[in-house]
C-alpha cells in the first residue's frame, strides 16, 4: 500500500511539471549548481523585455529595466558576470527546467502551481491589486471598492487577469466589459466609455502616462498583495540560499526600494517587511 502510495504521488508531481513545461515538454535538465555558477563567473537572467517597466529594450536595443537593475546588482555583489537572457511569460519556466537560465524574473508571482516545480527566493517586490478610476466624470462617485457593486457602475477588464475573480466575487452587480489588452481598457476609460477597472497597480502605472490629459485615481485600499520572487530550478537550493542573502542586504541598503522608484516613479504599494530570516 505505501509503494502504491508513492507511485501516485509520483504521477501527480510529474503530470504537474509537464503542465507547466508544456505538452510534448522533456524533462529538465540539471540545474547549475552554485559551485558551477562560480567557476564559470556568470549569472545567466531570464528577463522579459515586453513588460515594462519591470523589463524593457532601451535606446540601444538592450534589455532594461528594474529586473536588469536587480540582476546586474546581484552579479556585481555576487563577484560574476550577467548574462541576460530574453524570455515570455509562456516560455520562461521552461527556460529555467532546460537549464538554459539559471534565475527568472519578471513579476513571477509566487503561486503553489508554479512552487510544485521551480524554487522561489524570499521576496524580491510585492504586486497589489487596486482599483483605477477617474477624479471626476464616473456614473457614480467611486470612494471605495464597495461603490463598484452598482448597476450604474461600468468596469472594463483585460480577459484573464487578476481582476475578474475579484470583480464576480465582490461586485457583481456592475456591468463589465472584458477586452483583450490594456491600451483597450485604458481607451474606454479616457473617452468615458467606462468607470473603473480592477488590477495590480503595476500593471497600470506606467499606461495610465500615455494618457496624460485624463485625470486618473487609485483609490488608496489594496484588495490583495501577491508576493514575487526570484526562480531558481527545483532543488537549486545553494544558489537560492546565496540569493537570499544578497537579496536581503539589497533590501536592507534600500538599493531594492530606490530601483523600484527610478523605474516606477511612486514607492512599493505593498512594501517588502524587512526579515532577516532572508
Amino acid at each position: 500500500m505505501q509503494e502504491m502510495t508513492m507511485r501516485t504521488t509520483d504521477r501527480r508531481s510529474m503530470f504537474a511539471l509537464a503542465a507547466a513545461l508544456g505538452a510534448g515538454a522533456a524533462l529538465p535538465a540539471a540545474a547549475r549548481p552554485l559551485d558551477q555558477v562560480l567557476s564559470s563567473r556568470r549569472l545567466r537572467a531570464g528577463i522579459n523585455p515586453t513588460l515594462p517597466p519591470f523589463g524593457t529594450f532601451n535606446d540601444r536595443n538592450q534589455i532594461d529595466g528594474f529586473d536588469a537593475d536587480i540582476a546586474r546588482e546581484i552579479a556585481r555583489r555576487m563577484n560574476i558576470e550577467l548574462e541576460i537572457v530574453q524570455v515570455g511569460s509562456p516560455d520562461r519556466i521552461p527556460f529555467l527546467q532546460a537549464d538554459r537560465i539559471d534565475i527568472v524574473l519578471g513579476a513571477i508571482t509566487r503561486t503553489v502551481e508554479r512552487a510544485l516545480v521551480i524554487d522561489y527566493t524570499q521576496p524580491l517586490h510585492t504586486q497589489s491589486m487596486v482599483v483605477l478610476t477617474k477624479a471626476s466624470g464616473t456614473a457614480v462617485p467611486i470612494n471605495a471598492p464597495a461603490d463598484l457593486n452598482n448597476r450604474a457602475v461600468r468596469l472594463v477588464q483585460v480577459r484573464g487577469t487578476v481582476g475578474v475573480p475579484w470583480i464576480q466575487a465582490n461586485a457583481a452587480q456592475a456591468q463589465v466589459t472584458l477586452l483583450d489588452n490594456y491600451p483597450d481598457c485604458f481607451r474606454a476609460l479616457a473617452q468615458g466609455r467606462a468607470d473603473a477597472m480592477v488590477d495590480v497597480a503595476e500593471s497600470v502605472v506606467i499606461p495610465m502616462r500615455n494618457f496624460q490629459g485624463v485625470q486618473w485615481r487609485i483609490l488608496d485600499q489594496v484588495l490583495a498583495s501577491f508576493w514575487v520572487g526570484i526562480g531558481v530550478q527545483k532543488g537549486n537550493t545553494g544558489l537560492r540560499d546565496v540569493l537570499n542573502v544578497v537579496l536581503f542586504e539589497m533590501h536592507r541598503s534600500g538599493f531594492v526600494n530606490t530601483t523600484w522608484e527610478k523605474w516606477f516613479g511612486v514607492p512599493m504599494t505593498t512594501p517588502i517587511p524587512f526579515n532577516p530570516m532572508f
